[in-house]
């Protein structure tokens, strides 16, 4: 910053100091001068005003060069050039390989004569082939609600019998035989086809060999192909059709599933009662209603047509919250078809066909089947954040349990 020159002093008023003998008036003009600038203590030729100047009048602060940055730091044209680029590496083993015998070297993961690009191609692959556990684990998670509710719904009804330790394992094998195999059904792409072989075949010959042990132990089971059978054909065509989350597909799915609890209340009174419990003789068999007016196989098709209800009702209901959100079609059939399922419920209990506590579940089962997905869709709406599938499961499992006491109490 250049210091502004004051103003010259007058010719007119010269003030000297003490003890200077003041100056000749022969004395030449230049010397004069040169004399009142020693007095003065200014540098001799100092220049005049310039832009740093009106910038440092106008606000106060020096005006700042070019070459600095904001922040006070400096710019890549004053920042000292070295050697090495900036932030760059410093010779590692690899370089000191490469200097020593000009070729790179080989990583540990390359075989030999293999180069980096063709060991990478090589991991990748085999990654690729992998089956993920996709293939091996069905992904949707309410599906293991339907194969261990039903079955326990048939040992509160009727107990447990020694047989239902194979028919269990073979009837989740079986599942899982269904689901590998839709899996295979809806992929057309052969390599993908290839990854779902191995848990195609584990799955299929699991469920083989221990269902060919449970009808040996249990030859009457063969009778329960006859409802099974067309249900699991409108799966398996859901599937072949590329519709397997339809909802035809998870109606026959879970009314599939529902049917296990008469299969193990059959496993439990041995067979009795004849061809799919219409036998007749039920007065010796367990399980009666409460007002006593069903036992045995009645009473149990009562219970399963509930479990069945339930299971199925589930199935719209689910997709008005995920899948069909914001589907006022789907919305008032479901909290129709649980209106009805409710009315029904306390019609039964009125005249002692069916607990109270069971009747009053299935009010509550209405009521939310119009409540949740209201709440679901104005979460939607405003902070864009839906229920997560696991709170949905955790309020499914509490029900559950309420069911499977509502029907314990009798």
């Amino acid at each position: 910053m250049t210091q502004q020159r004051p103003s010259d002093p007058s010719d007119r008023h010269v003030e000297y100091v003490s003890g200077d003998p003041a100056p000749e008036d022969d004395a030449p003009a230049g010397e004069a001068a040169v004399e009142r600038e020693e007095h003065h203590g200014l540098p001799y030729q100092q220049s005049r005003p310039g832009p740093d100047d009106d910038v440092l009048l106008a606000t106060g602060r020096p005006r700042r060069p070019a070459s600095t940055r904001e922040d006070g730091g400096e710019s890549a044209k004053q920042r000292p050039r070295t050697s090495i680029p900036y932030q760059q590496s410093r010779p590692g083993p690899d370089d000191d390989v490469l200097l020593a015998t000009g070729r790179p070297r080989r990583p540990t993961s390359t075989r030999e004569g293999e180069t980096f690009v063709q060991s990478e191609r090589r991991k990748q692959e085999s990654i690729r082939r992998q089956p993920g556990r996709r293939a091996w684990v069905p992904g949707q998670h309410g599906a293991w609600s339907m194969l261990v509710m039903p079955a326990i719904v048939g040992w509160v009804v009727g107990g447990f019998s020694w047989v239902n330790l194979l028919f269990i394992p073979s009837w989740w094998g079986a599942y899982l035989t269904y689901w590998a195999w839709s899996q295979w059904l809806r992929t057309r792409s052969a390599r993908k086809r290839a990854l779902l072989l191995v848990p195609l075949i584990v799955y299929t010959a699991w469920t083989g060999l221990l269902g060919l042990v449970t009808l040996v132990a249990a030859p009457y089971l063969l009778q329960w192909l006859v409802p099974m059978l067309p249900l699991l054909v409108i799966a398996l065509w859901e599937v072949w059709r590329g519709r397997e989350r339809s909802l035809p597909s998870g109606l026959a799915t879970t009314a599939a599933a529902s049917l296990i609890a008469a299969v193990t209340y059959s496993l439990a009174v041995r067979g009795a009662g004849g061809f799919l419990g219409t036998g007749g003789n039920d007065a010796a068999l367990p399980g009666a209603s409460p007002n006593g007016g069903l036992h045995g196989w009645p009473w149990m098709w009562l219970v399963t047509a509930s479990t069945a209800a339930y299971f199925c009702g589930t199935v719209p209901y689910i997709k008005s919250m995920i899948r069909e959100r914001f589907n006022n079609r789907l919305l008032a059939a479901t909290v129709a078809v649980h209106a009805v399922a409710a009315a029904g419920a306390v019609w039964l209990a009125a005249g002692g066909w069916l607990p109270w506590l069971h009747a009053v579940l299935w009010v509550v089962l209405a009521v939310r089947s119009l409540v949740m997905p209201l709440w679901q869709w104005r979460l939607v709406r405003k902070r864009h954040r839906p229920l997560r599938p696991g709170t949905m499961g955790l309020v499914e499992v509490v029900l559950e349990v309420v069911f499977l006491i509502s029907i314990a109490v009798v």
